[in-house]
C-alpha cells in the first residue's frame, strides 16, 4: 500500500492568491457521459484557467455535483455572459459563480456539510492536533494515555462494524480499513504479520498522525490512539481481544510507529 503513494492531496477548500481574480463554479450536472468534458470545453472558449475542485457522483444517480476555483485574472469577462453559455449546455442543470468573500483569498463556504463515503466529517489541521494532545497531556498527565487508548478503542470498534457491515470479513476487512486510512490522511499502514484465529497482528504506521507534531521529542513510545484502535479494530474483525504494545513509534526517532497486537481471551 505504501508503494502505490503518489503525492500529497491538497483538498480543494480554498486557495490562497493575492492580487489574483479568483472565483469559485458550482454546478449540477447530467450524471451521463461527456458532462464534465463539455463545461471544460466551454470554459476554454473563454480562456479560463481552471485550478482545483472535485466532482461528485454517484453510479446511477441522475445528477452530478462539481465545484471548481478558477483564475480570471487579466481576463475582461462578462460573467452573465459566462452563465448563459454554460447554462444553454444540455448537460448542465444549474450553475452558479461565486466571488471571494475576503481579500487575497477564496474559501469554499457553498458545500457543507463535508462528507466522507456518506458520512458527516471534519477536517482538523496537524498543528491543532498536536497542540490538543499536548494540553491533554498538561492536564491529566499519565492519565491521558488512558484517555486516548480508550477513544481509539471505541472508535476501533466502530471501524470495524462499519466495514462488516460492507460485507467484508478477514483480511478484505481489514485491508479495506487499512485504505481508508490512508484516504483519511491518518497514516500510511504497512501489514507484516495478520493470523485471524490467534488472533496476531503486527503492523507499521508510517506517517501517523498522531505523533508527526512530536516527532523524534519523546523518550518512549507515544502513539496511544492508535495503539487504542488497532486494538478495538483487531477485536471488531475477530471477537476476541487483544494486547497491543508499541514497540516502534516516530515520537522516539524511528521511522515509523510499529504494533503488535496479540489475542489473550474470547468477548464474551
Amino acid at each position: 500500500m505504501r508503494r502505490s503513494i503518489m503525492r500529497p492531496h491538497e483538498l480543494p477548500c480554498g486557495i490562497v492568491a493575492p492580487n489574483r481574480r479568483l472565483v469559485q463554479f458550482c454546478f449540477t450536472l447530467k450524471n451521463v457521459p461527456g458532462a464534465l468534458a463539455c463545461v471544460v470545453e466551454e470554459i476554454a472558449r473563454w480562456r479560463i484557467n481552471i485550478l482545483s475542485g472535485h466532482i461528485s457522483a454517484l453510479p446511477g444517480e441522475e445528477h452530478g455535483y462539481a465545484t471548481f476555483f478558477a483564475d480570471l485574472t487579466g481576463l475582461a469577462l462578462d460573467v452573465d455572459a459566462i452563465l448563459d453559455g454554460l447554462r444553454s449546455l444540455d448537460v448542465v442543470e444549474d450553475v452558479h459563480i461565486l466571488e471571494p468573500e475576503l481579500p487575497g483569498m477564496i474559501i469554499d463556504v457553498a458545500h457543507f456539510p463535508l462528507k466522507f463515503l456518506g458520512q458527516d466529517s471534519v477536517i482538523i489541521d496537524l498543528n491543532m492536533v498536536g497542540h490538543m494532545f499536548s494540553r491533554l497531556y498538561e492536564v491529566f498527565e499519565t492519565g491521558a494515555s488512558v484517555i486516548l487508548y480508550e477513544m481509539g478503542h471505541r472508535a476501533g470498534r466502530a471501524a470495524a462494524e462499519t466495514v462488516l457491515k460492507f460485507g467484508l470479513r478477514g483480511l478484505d476487512a481489514l485491508r479495506a480499513i487499512m485504505a481508508l486510512g490512508v484516504a483519511r490522511g491518518w497514516c500510511v499502514p504497512e501489514l507484516l504479520e495478520w493470523d485471524e484465529t490467534v488472533p496476531r497482528l503486527v503492523m507499521r504506521l508510517w506517517d501517523n498522525f498522531e505523533c508527526k507534531p512530536i516527532a523524534g521529542q519523546r523518550d518512549r513510545p507515544s502513539s496511544h490512539l492508535m495503539r487504542g484502535l488497532i486494538a478495538g479494530l483487531v477485536e471488531g474483525l475477530t471477537g476476541k481481544k487483544v494486547k497491543v504494545k508499541e514497540v516502534k513509534c516516530i515520537a522516539e526517532g524511528d521511522d515509523y510507529c510499529e504494533f503488535v497486537a496479540e489475542g489473550y481471551e474470547t468477548i464474551a
